[in-house]
C-alpha cells in the first residue's frame, strides 16, 4: 500500500468489493471493521459472501494492499484463514460518557488512516447535553480515557464545545424553517403590495367614473337647454291664431 496518508471514514468502506490481488477474484464485500480499543487501531474487517451474505471471513488489516472503489487484499493460499482477535470490538453504538458521569452522546463512526489502520478520530452523535445541538461531532482519540465493549469515557472538557463534523437534522430543519418563514413574510409583503395597488387602481377608476358621470350630466343639461326654444316655436300660439268670420251660406244667395 502507498506510504501516503489516506484518511477514510469507516462507513464509506462498507459493502465495497473485496478482491484478491493475486487472482483478481472477488471474495466478498466489506461487512464490518474492527478496532483494538487500547491502541485505537483498525485490526481488520469482516468480509461477507455467499447467499444473502451469510458466509463471513476475517481479514487482518495487514493483508490490505489498496483501498479505492474496491479493497484489494493479499491472500496466501498456503496459509489457513486468520481468525478475528478477541480484543477486536466494533465501536459503533458505544455510549459516550464524560469523566464527570454525564452522557454526551453515542459513537456513530470513526476516521482512520487506511495506510496504517490507525484511528485518527471517532464521530459521535450529540444527545443534546449542555446545549450541544443535535449533530455529528469529532471526538479526538486523545480525549478518550477508557473504551469498553459498550461505553467510552471521555474528557468532559473535550465535549463541551466539540468540533462539528456534519449538520444534524435539528439544524437543517431550523434553517428550512427560517427560509420558509422568510419566504412567507416576503409573500405577505407582495400580497399587501398587490392589494394596495389594486385598491389605488379601484379608487382611481371610481374617481374617473364620477368625473365622467358629472361631465355627462352637464352635457345632457346643456342639450336640454339648446333643444327647448326650438320645440316651443313649432307649437301654435293661441294669441297669434287668425280669426275669420263665419260664412253664412244664405249670404251668397242674396
Amino acid at each position: 500500500m502507498s506510504t501516503a496518508q489516506q484518511i477514510v471514514r469507516r462507513a464509506d468502506l462498507l459493502n465495497r468489493r473485496t478482491i484478491d490481488r493475486r487472482t483478481a477474484v472477488e471474495v466478498g464485500r466489506v461487512d464490518q471493521l474492527w478496532v483494538d480499543p487500547q491502541s485505537h487501531r483498525t485490526l481488520g474487517f469482516t468480509c461477507k459472501s455467499g447467499l444473502l451474505g451469510t458466509k463471513k471471513r476475517w481479514f487482518a488489516w495487514a493483508q490490505v494492499d489498496a483501498v479505492g472503489e474496491n479493497v484489494f487484499v493479499n491472500i496466501n493460499p498456503e496459509l489457513p484463514e486468520l481468525q478475528q482477535p478477541e480484543q477486536a470490538i466494533s465501536t459503533i453504538g458505544l455510549e459516550v460518557l464524560t469523566d464527570a458521569g454525564n452522557k454526551a452522546g453515542t459513537v456513530t463512526d470513526f476516521l482512520f488512516d487506511a495506510r496504517t489502520g490507525a484511528v485518527v478520530g471517532y464521530l459521535f452523535k450529540s444527545s443534546g447535553w449542555r446545549g450541544v445541538l443535535d449533530g455529528i461531532y469529532v471526538l479526538p482519540v486523545a480525549a478518550i480515557s477508557t473504551i469498553g465493549s459498550k461505553r467510552a469515557i471521555v474528557s468532559e472538557v473535550a465535549v463541551l464545545e466539540p468540533q462539528q463534523y456534519a449538520e444534524g437534522l435539528h439544524q437543517k430543519m431550523s434553517q428550512v424553517a427560517e427560509f420558509l418563514q422568510d419566504d412567507f413574510d416576503k409573500t405577505l409583503k407582495n400580497v399587501e403590495g398587490v392589494k394596495r395597488g389594486a385598491q389605488s387602481l379601484a379608487e382611481k377608476l371610481q374617481d374617473k367614473a364620477q368625473e365622467v358621470k358629472e361631465v355627462a350630466q352637464v352635457k345632457v343639461a346643456e342639450l336640454k337647454r339648446q333643444a327647448k326654444p326650438e320645440s316651443e316655436s313649432t307649437e301654435p300660439d293661441a294669441g297669434d291664431a287668425e280669426v275669420s268670420s263665419p260664412v253664412t251660406p244664405d249670404a251668397d244667395l242674396r
